[in-house]
C-alpha cells in the first residue's frame, strides 16, 4: 500500500480511533483510494482507549511512506511527543521523507489528501495542511493574513508567462465551490499537462492554483460567481474546456444529501452509465504446490501452455498494439528463465514455479515510481492467469447473465476488458485499477465509460445499482430516484450532443470552404464496422499485425485472405490502405525466432523484416490481391528509409501479382503502392521517394520518437514525445511540399492526426487526409470548427518558429482564446 498511485501518504495520529476513521472516511470521499491513508489512534485493545502509542505510528509511517514520502497529522500535545518517538522507530530513510504538521487533524487531512491525489510534491501537501484552517479564518474575520496570500504563491509560474487559454464561466453549484466540487476540480486538473489558476472575478479573489484545495477555498466562490479559467501547456485548451463544463454543471441532486452512496473516483473514459451492478465472475483453479518426478516433461508442459496461452490473448487482443506487450511477456526470460529455473532446480510443478516467476516480476512493478509503468503490473497478471488456465483448465472471466449492467471489477486486465462486450456492459467501475492501465486504454477505444480506484466508494459487497461518470469520475451506489433521474438527464445530454450515426460522410468542411477528409485507422473487423458506423471516408490505416501476432506459427495465405475480406466487406465501395505486415524488433513473433537486438527500434522491423522473408512477404501480397479484388484497396509499406526498399517491393508485388494469374486467382490488379513516412530520412528524401511511391503517409508516432530521439513511452521521456514539437512539424511539412510538387497524396495516420491540440497545425500545414481512431473525429472536428484554413496556415507558421511543442501547442491555443 505504500504509497498509493507514487504519491504522498497520509498518517492520521489521534487520541481517539474513532475520530481518525472518520476523518479518513471523510477524505477518501474526496479522493476514493488514490492516496494512501492509515489511522494510528486509540490505545489498548484494538485502540479502544484513548490515547496514541508510537509503535503503532511508526508502523503506519512504514505502511504508507512511498518513494514521495508521507505526512502525519495530529490531534493534542501528547500524540506529537508519540510521532516524534515514531520517527526514531523508523529506518532512517523512511523518516527522512516524513513530515510531521501542526496542521488541524480534520481539515488538514481533507486538504492534504487532495493535494496528494493532485500529485502534490512531500512540501506542497505538508503546507496545504499546515494552511487548512486559512479559508475558515478568514471568512469569519480571524485571519491574520488574506487566506490566498501562501495560494497566490502556489500558482503556476506557466500561467504567468506563457500563452494561454482562458475563459470566464459562472459556478451553477447552488453551495459554491465547496470541498466536494473543489477536490473534483482538482482531481480533473491534475489529469492535464497544463499550468491551470482560477480566479473570482466577480469577488476579485485570486488567481489560485487549482492544486490546492487551499486556495480554492480562498476564492469564496458562490453560486452565480465568474470565474475565469486560466491554462498554459501542451494540453491547455482541453484542460480548460474539461474544468468549465465542471464549473457550469450542477452537482446531481440528491448528492450532498447522501455523501455515504457517492463520491469521487478517477475519471478513466468518459460517458455515463447507470444500471443494475454486476460483479466479473473470475474463476481461476488452485494450484498445487507440490514436486514433480520428471522436471524435463514438466518443463515441455510449460512450452505448450505458453503457447496455448499466447493464443488465447491473441483472440482477445487480436487487432490492439497491447498484444505486443503481452506476446513479449510470454518470451520474457525474467518470466519463462525464472519458471523453468524453479522446475530444474526445485522440481517445482509447472503452475507452481510460473505463479512464482509471476509474483516476482509484479512485485518490481508494483515498487516503481512512474505510474504508467507501475500499472504494467496488471498486464504481468494477466498473462499469469492466462498460462495457469492453459495448464490446469479454466476459462476466462465472465459476465452473470442478465440485462446491460454496471460492472463492477478489482484490476481489470487488459484481456478481460478486450473480451467486455459493449452492448452489455453499460459502464465499468474498477475498485483498484487506474487511468494509464491497458485495460483503460482498451475501455477508451471500446466507448465504454469507466473509473478506477474507486474501492472507498464501492465496497466488495457493492449494491444493487450503480450510476458514473467517466469523465469526472464521480460515482453512486444505489441512488435515490431524485439522483438517478439527474443521471440519466446527464446521459441523454451526452448522447444528444454527440454526432449521430450518418451525419458524417468523411468530411468536414473549414470556414473557407476547403475540405479536409477523416480515414480511420483500424486492424480487425470489429474495428472496421465501428468506424464505418462513426462516418469514416476510408481505412486510411490497416494494421495488418492482428494476423500475425497471438500466433504460434505463420499464418496460411487463405487464412489472411479470409480475414482480410471480412474488414474490406466493411468499407465496401470505400478507400482501403493496407500496410504490410510492421513487425520485429519489439514487436515479437516467436515462430520467426528473430535474433535479439540492443535497439530494436532501429533495428529488423517494417519493410526490413519484410525483405528478408520475402516468401512470408510475397505471401501477404497474394492474400491481400485475392482479397482486395472488387474493393479500392491500396498497399502501405511501413518504415521505408531508402527508395531501394520501395523498388524490392514494388517487386514482390509484381511477383505476386503473376503468381496468381499463372494459377488464374482472380485478383486485385494494378494496384497503388504508397510509403509510410517516419524515420527522418524519408521526410528529407521525399521529393526522390515520390517517384516510386504513389502517395504518403506520415506517421507521426515513430517519426516524433526518431527525430528527437526518444523511445516511445520512456517514462522521462514524455515532453519529447510529442509531435507538435517544431521539428516534427518541418518534416511534415517537407513531405507536404514534396507530395504536392509531384501529384502524390499526402496523409497523417499517426497519434497525432486525432489530436484535437495537433490536428488544425497538421491541417494549416496543408495535411487534407487525417486518419486516426474513429472515436476521436468528434474531438478533431471541433477543433478545427469555424477555423478557416489561412487562420490554421497562419498558426502553423508560428509554430514551425517556436523551440519546442509546448510553445507549437500554446499558439495554436492562442489563436483560440476569446478576444
Amino acid at each position: 500500500m505504500s504509497g498509493a498511485a507514487g504519491r504522498v501518504g497520509l498518517v492520521l495520529v489521534s487520541h481517539s480511533r474513532a475520530l481518525a476513521e472518520a476523518t479518513e472516511t471523510l477524505a477518501r470521499q474526496m479522493t476514493g483510494e488514490s492516496v494512501a491513508i492509515a489511522c494510528a489512534a486509540g490505545a489498548g485493545d484494538g485502540g479502544a482507549e484513548l490515547g496514541t502509542d508510537a509503535t503503532a505510528i511508526a508502523a503506519a509511517i512504514e505502511r504508507v511512506c512511498g518513494p514521495a514520502g508521507a505526512v502525519v497529522l495530529m490531534d493534542l500535545g501528547s500524540a506529537i511527543l508519540s510521532a516524534e518517538t515514531a520517527l526514531e522507530l523508523v529506518d532512517p530513510e523512511l523518516g527522512a521523507r516524513t513530515r510531521l504538521t501542526g496542521g488541524p487533524i480534520v481539515e488538514g487531512a481533507v486538504a492534504a489528501a487532495v493535494r496528494a491525489a493532485a500529485g502534490g510534491t512531500l512540501d506542497q501537501v505538508a503546507a496545504e495542511a499546515r494552511q487548512a484552517l486559512e479559508p475558515k479564518a478568514a471568512q469569519l474575520g480571524e485571519s491574520e493574513r488574506p487566506a490566498a496570500a501562501a495560494a497566490d504563491a502556489a500558482a503556476p509560474a506557466a500561467a504567468a508567462g506563457a500563452p494561454a487559454v482562458a475563459v470566464d464561466v459562472a459556478i451553477a453549484e447552488p453551495s459554491g465551490l465547496h470541498a466536494r466540487p473543489a477536490a473534483q476540480l482538482i482531481a480533473r486538473a491534475a489529469t492535464f499537462d497544463a499550468a491551470i489558476t482560477l480566479e473570482n472575478v466577480t469577488a476579485g479573489r485570486g488567481p489560485v492554483a487549482t492544486s490546492s484545495l487551499i486556495a480554492l477555498a480562498s476564492l469564496g466562490a458562490r453560486r452565480g460567481d465568474v470565474l475565469r479559467l486560466r491554462a498554459a501547456g501542451r494540453q491547455a485548451a482541453e484542460a480548460v474546456a474539461a474544468l468549465a463544463a465542471l464549473v457550469q454543471r450542477e452537482a446531481p441532486v440528491g448528492a450532498a444529501a447522501a455523501p455515504a452512496t457517492s463520491g469521487l473516483a478517477t475519471p478513466v473514459a468518459p460517458g455515463v452509465a447507470l444500471g443494475p451492478l454486476v460483479r466479473l465472475v473470475r474463476v481461476l483453479p488452485d494450484i498445487p504446490e507440490t514436486t514433480v518426478d520428471d522436471p524435463a516433461a514438466e518443463a515441455v508442459r510449460l512450452r505448450r501452455a505458453l503457447e496455448i496461452a499466447a493464443q488465447d490473448l491473441g483472440n482477445a487482443l487480436r487487432g490492439s498494439d497491447i498484444l505486443e506487450a503481452h506476446q513479449a511477456l510470454l518470451c520474457d526470460p525474467a518470466l519463462v528463465d525464472e519458471a523453468l529455473s524453479r522446475i530444474d532446480r526445485e522440481r517445482c510443478n509447472a503452475a507452481w514455479a510460473f505463479r512464482l516467476a509471476i509474483e516476482a516480476a509484479a512485485a518490481i512493478y508494483r515498487q516503481l515510481e512512474d505510474p504508467y509503468l507501475r500499472a504494467r503490473e496488471a498486464d504481468v497478471h494477466d498473462v499469469g492467469d492466462a498460462v495457469v488456465r492453459a495448464l490446469l483448465g479454466g476459462a476466462a472471466a465472465t459476465l452473470p447473465e442478465g440485462p446491460p449492467a454496471v460492472v463492477v471489477v478489482d484490476d481489470l486486465t487488459p484481456s478481460e476488458a478486450a473480451r467486455l462486450d459493449a452492448a452489455r456492459v453499460l459502464g465499468v467501475i474498477d475498485r483498484r485499477g487506474g487511468p494509464t492501465s491497458h485495460a483503460a486504454i482498451l475501455l477508451r477505444a471500446a466507448g465504454i465509460p469507466a473509473v478506477a480506484g474507486a474501492a472507498a466508494l464501492v465496497p466488495d459487497a457493492g449494491g444493487a445499482r450503480a450510476g458514473l461518470d467517466g469523465a469526472t469520475g464521480e460515482v453512486w451506489l444505489d441512488p435515490d430516484p431524485e439522483t438517478a433521474a439527474e443521471i440519466e438527464r446527464r446521459r441523454a445530454a451526452l448522447r444528444a450532443s454527440r454526432r449521430p450515426p450518418g451525419a458524417r460522410e468523411g468530411r468536414l468542411r473549414l470556414a473557407c470552404g476547403r475540405e479536409v477528409e477523416l480515414w480511420a485507422n483500424v486492424a480487425g473487423p470489429a474495428d472496421a464496422r465501428a468506424a464505418r458506423e462513426a462516418g469514416a471516408l476510408g481505412v486510411g490505416l490497416l494494421r495488418t499485425e492482428m494476423l500475425f501476432l497471438g500466433r504460434v506459427d505463420e499464418p496460411g495465405e487463405a487464412e489472411q485472405a479470409e480475414l482480410l475480406a471480412e474488414i474490406f466487406a466493411a468499407f465496401a465501395g470505400a478507400p482501403i490502405v493496407v500496410r504490410t505486415l510492421d513487425a520485429g524488433g519489439d514487436k515479437a513473433l516467436p515462430y520467426l525466432e528473430l535474433d535479439a537486438e540492443t535497439n530494436p527500434s532501429l533495428g529488423i522491423r517494417g519493410v526490413r523484416l519484410s525483405l528478408a522473408r520475402p516468401a512470408m512477404l510475397e505471401a501477404q501480397l497474394r492474400a491481400i490481391l485475392v482479397a482486395g479484388r472488387g474493393h479500392d484497396v491500396r498497399v502501405l509499406i511501413p518504415m521505408v528509409s531508402t527508395a531501394a526498399e520501395v523498388v524490392a517491393v514494388r517487386a514482390a508485388l509484381e511477383r505476386a501479382h503473376e503468381a496468381l494469374a499463372a494459377a488464374g486467382l482472380p485478383h486485385l490488379w494494378p494496384v497503388a503502392t504508397g510509403i509510410m513516412v517516419e524515420v527522418p530520412s524519408a521526410a528529407l528524401m521525399a521529393e526522390r521517394l515520390a517517384r516510386q511511391a504513389d502517395f504518403f503517409s506520415i506517421g507521426t508516432n515513430d517519426l516524433t520518437q526518431h527525430t528527437l530521439a526518444a523511445e516511445r513511452g520512456h517514462p522521462r521521456l514524455h515532453a519529447l514525445s510529442d509531435p507538435a514539437h517544431p521539428a516534427v512539424l518541418r518534416l511534415v511539412r517537407a513531405v507536404v511540399e514534396a507530395g504536392h510538387a509531384a501529384g502524390r497524396p499526402v496523409s497523417v495516420c499517426g497519434e497525432a492526426a486525432g489530436d484535437p491540440g495537433v490536428a488544425p497545425l497538421l491541417v494549416g500545414l496543408g495535411i487534407t487526409r487525417l486518419s486516426m481512431c474513429a472515436s476521436a473525429f468528434d474531438a478533431v472536428e471541433d477543433a478545427l470548427a469555424g477555423a478557416s484554413f489561412a487562420e490554421l496556415a497562419a498558426v502553423a507558421e508560428e509554430a514551425l518558429a517556436v523551440d519546442d511543442a509546448a510553445a507549437a501547442r500554446a499558439a495554436r491555443a492562442a489563436a483560440q482564446r476569446p478576444g
